[in-house]
C-alpha cells in the first residue's frame, strides 16, 4: 500500500497553514504535503469519505491539527479519531497560538500525540515544526509532546 500524504496540516488561517507548509518543507524535505481547512474536512480525508472516497489507500504519517476552527474544531476531530480503531494511532500533533493550560490539558486527554504553541516569529515558527517534524517523522514516538514555550515576539 503506497502512501500519498505523509502530512497533513489542518489549519484554517490561510497565514498560519503558509508559514506551516513552508516549515516543514524545510524541515521534511522529502515529506508529501496536504493542507485542509477544518476538522470535518480532515475526517473526512482520513476516512476517505465524502469528497475523498477514491484517494489511494492509507493513512498520513502525521496530522498537524489546529486547535481553534469554525466548525468542528481540532480537540472535536481528534475525539473521532481516537474513537475509530482505524485512526485511534494516527498521530495528531495540536498546533496552536494558544497556550492556555485548560486547552493544553484538554488535548492531551482527548489523545493528542503532542500540543506546540505557535511562535510569533518567524525563526522560532519555523524552529517549533522543525521540532514537531523531528519527533514524529524522523524518530518513533510513543509518549505525548507538549511544548509550550514562550512566544517570541
Amino acid at each position: 500500500m503506497r502512501r500519498i500524504v505523509e502530512v497533513l496540516v489542518v489549519d484554517d488561517s490561510e497565514q498560519d497553514a503558509a508559514l506551516t507548509l513552508d516549515a516543514l518543507r524545510r524541515a521534511a524535505p522529502g515529506a508529501k504535503l496536504l493542507r485542509l481547512t477544518d476538522g470535518e474536512q480532515a475526517l473526512h480525508f482520513i476516512c476517505a469519505t465524502h469528497g475523498y472516497t477514491g484517494r489511494p489507500a492509507g493513512m498520513p504519517k502525521l496530522v498537524v491539527m489546529d486547535l481553534h476552527m469554525p466548525g468542528m474544531d481540532g480537540i472535536a476531530a481528534l475525539k473521532v479519531l481516537r474513537a475509530r480503531s482505524d485512526t485511534e494511532h494516527v498521530p495528531v500533533v495540536l498546533w496552536s497560538s494558544n497556550s492556555n493550560p485548560l486547552f493544553i490539558e484538554q488535548a492531551l486527554e482527548a489523545g493528542a500525540s503532542g500540543y506546540h504553541v505557535k511562535p510569533t516569529a518567524l525563526d522560532a515558527y519555523r524552529a517549533e515544526i522543525d521540532k514537531i517534524a523531528q519527533r514524529w517523522l524522523h524518530e518513533t514516538a510513543m509518549v505525548a509532546d507538549v511544548s509550550t514555550s514562550k512566544r517570541s515576539a
